[in-house]
């Protein structure tokens, strides 16, 4: 089988976005912009996988943080109950709401339904996993890229 074409190819700088979290308010990518990396997690909809996924985030959370990171879940289901996740998952980080889809077309290829995307503080992409089904990366390798992310901005 082969592997989709990205859309965004290693070392781009990625498309700015703001989006409505579950909490209400607009986050914009840019907020982070030389203040966080960031693990962009991008999801169709939260099956049992993806919400599985977000509570090993939820887990690993400190160690991101420690490496100067940040993660922003966006979520593209269009009938996601926002106020019943939220208390249900009780994540730290911001999940974001993308009904029309509209990120994650500039983000995914076509026929890719989720994907996660390592950036850097300004916004430039250094690795993406485009994911067919739920194989999401470990967390832990999640962590490992910001890490060498936050290394290198120190030197």
């Amino acid at each position: 089988m082969n592997s989709p074409t990205p859309v965004l190819s290693q070392g781009a700088v990625v498309p700015n976005f703001t989006l409505p979290s579950l909490m209400g308010d607009m986050v914009k990518r840019s907020t982070y912009r030389a203040r966080k990396h960031l693990a962009l997690v991008l999801l169709p909809e939260v099956s049992r996988a993806a919400y599985d996924y977000l509570l090993e985030l939820r887990a690993g959370y400190a160690q991101i943080r420690e490496y100067d990171g940040e993660v922003l879940t966006v979520i593209a289901e269009p009938t996601l109950d926002a106020e019943e996740l939220a208390m249900r998952l009780e994540v730290p980080f911001p999940l974001l709401l993308d009904r029309e889809r509209a990120v994650v077309t500039r983000f995914l290829p076509e026929a890719v339904p989720m994907g996660v995307f390592i950036l850097d503080r300004y916004a430039a992409l250094h690795t993406q996993w485009l994911l067919t089904r739920p194989d999401f990366p470990p967390v832990a390798e999640v962590a490992d890229w910001l890490r060498v992310l936050d290394y290198q901005c120190k030197l």
